[in-house]
């Protein structure tokens, strides 16, 4: 039986593609290396900060990794807050889902930028409990982090559902034993279900509960 639905941010209950693209061009102009092109920053985007970074930057060096993480952290280079999006019903769906399971978030953000984002903030209230970068010391497809926050809920991992976007999330929620829905247009392999329609979640939710 599910009693908690867990969700990710970026791709989820964010769009945050353009806010993120324009912040890691901004971030690798100001420490002096290449801005990522649209195209190039597809393939890193559920990425972590962190990953990123060594993504972008090929850096071998553990320090510049860090002090580029460390800058882009401290919001020293702005973060388009005004970019973001949410998916529509998104409030509607959060509200009814809360009337029913525990809800959670476990992301690859880092903390700071969790409740910075306005539409996120709003939602504050209905979420129990927020796994986020430095929380864990592995990171998604690592099932450490849902695993945490099945913790945190006091609820075994197969009570707990995660809504990802990428097969990482997919991973992650397989090696942790929990169920995976997939926010997203395409097929993720090994999801037990997909849906690019944030109000068909609860449905879902509730199908794949009585399974």
């Amino acid at each position: 039986m599910i009693k908690a639905v867990i969700f990710d941010i970026d791709g989820v209950l964010l769009d945050s593609f353009e806010a993120n693209l324009k912040f890691f061009q901004t971030l690798m102009m100001k420490v002096g290396y290449p801005p990522p092109t649209r195209l190039g920053f597809a393939a890193v985007f559920h990425l972590n900060m962190m990953e990123v970074i060594k993504e972008l930057t090929k850096s071998s060096s553990a320090d510049e990794i860090k002090k580029i993480w460390e800058l882009g952290r401290s919001r020293e280079v702005e973060y388009d807050l005004d970019l973001l999006l949410t998916p529509d019903g998104a409030v509607e769906v959060i509200h009814r889902l809360s009337e029913s399971y525990l809800l959670g978030i476990v992301t690859s953000r880092i903390r700071e930028s969790v409740y910075e984002v306005p539409q996120l903030r709003k939602l504050e209230k209905y979420f129990k409990v927020v796994v986020s970068y430095q929380d864990t010391e592995n990171h998604k497809p690592h099932p450490e982090p849902l695993l945490l926050a099945a913790q945190k809920l006091a609820l075994k991992p197969e009570e707990c559902i995660y809504i990802g976007d990428a097969e990482s999330d997919v991973k992650a929620a397989r090696a942790a034993g929990m169920k995976i829905i997939g926010f997203t247009k395409k097929q993720l392999n090994l999801a037990d279900a997909c849906t690019p329609t944030f109000t068909m979640l609860p449905a879902l939710i509730s199908s794949l509960g009585s399974l």
